[in-house]
């Protein structure tokens, strides 16, 4: 697969994407459920153009989607979309959870659809079967992350806006159970992205003879790996359900996107320079 058709086949998925978005907030006002239906389709439909152009990618230069801000939010987005598929497929009364989370994997693959798509190569220092772990895991917890944040703009809809979105959303489970399961998906992310964090300690030491120097990605990826620990110790120590912890989520993701994303664009750091591709 040639650079342009990968390129075409990523807009078609930012295309299904945004269609995808429009119907489920569409369904939210215009009290149409059934949209959910055809929005979730939309969104499967985006991950065979978005899937096709990174596997695509991958044969074409010999290694997986870890390599510079292009590849790596692209397929932050792709994991997303996956696991809301995934779950919404298995229980469809779960789709509404799309109105929170489309509208973001939209965002963030077209906003990498306007970054460098330089096809960096996987040197010496950088193949290690450490590096495969740590980014794997690195994307399913920030999906999982994504999942949780979804749940909590969904209950946070139902229990504080009322009217309108609450009745838009009444079709999906009880709020204890979008409660319990946001819970459920923030532990699955702390864990993976401890993993993450342990993996990387031991690809850099690998790379650059040390586990931890401190690293503005390290440290901000520790950071969030804390601010989301808290979160399990509001819930499991403090007994803080409802509201209170869908807040907590929803003001966690933006700390966590920050670590991932963000610190490349605004610190020079090792890391940064293969985020960014440069």
């Amino acid at each position: 697969m040639t650079l342009e058709q990968e390129v075409i086949l990523m807009w078609a998925g930012v295309t299904f994407y945004a269609l995808s978005s429009v119907l489920f907030i569409s369904a939210l006002f215009l009290r149409k459920t059934t949209m959910w239906t055809i929005g979730l389709w939309a969104a499967a439909g985006g991950l065979v153009p978005h899937g096709a152009a990174i596997i695509g990618r991958w044969i074409r230069i010999d290694r997986g989607p870890y390599l510079g801000f292009y590849e790596v939010v692209s397929s932050y987005a792709f994991v997303a979309v996956a696991l809301l598929v995934v779950i919404a497929f298995r229980r469809k009364e779960m789709a509404g959870i799309g109105v929170g989370l489309m509208p973001l994997s939209f965002l963030m693959l077209g906003a990498s659809m306007f970054t460098s798509r330089t096809e960096l190569a996987m040197t010496g220092m950088l193949a290690s079967w450490w590096l495969s772990i740590h980014v794997i895991f690195a994307k399913i917890g920030y999906g999982a992350f994504l999942i949780s944040f979804a749940l909590s703009l969904v209950y946070l809809f139902r229990e504080k806006v009322g009217g309108l979105l609450a009745e838009a959303l009444e079709k999906m489970p009880p709020q204890s159970y979008i409660d319990d399961l946001q819970f459920k998906f923030v532990g699955i992310g702390f864990v993976f992205y401890g993993i993450m964090i342990v993996s990387g300690a031991i690809w850099a030491n690998e790379a650059w003879g040390r586990y931890w120097g401190w690293d503005p990605i390290e440290t901000w990826s520790l950071i969030a790996w804390i601010v989301y620990a808290l979160f399990l110790h509001a819930r499991l120590t403090l007994g803080w359900r409802g509201s209170k912890l869908a807040w907590f989520s929803v003001a966690a993701l933006p700390i966590v996107s920050f670590s991932l994303m963000g610190v490349p664009l605004v610190y020079n750091s090792i890391h940064g320079a293969y985020l960014l591709g440069f």
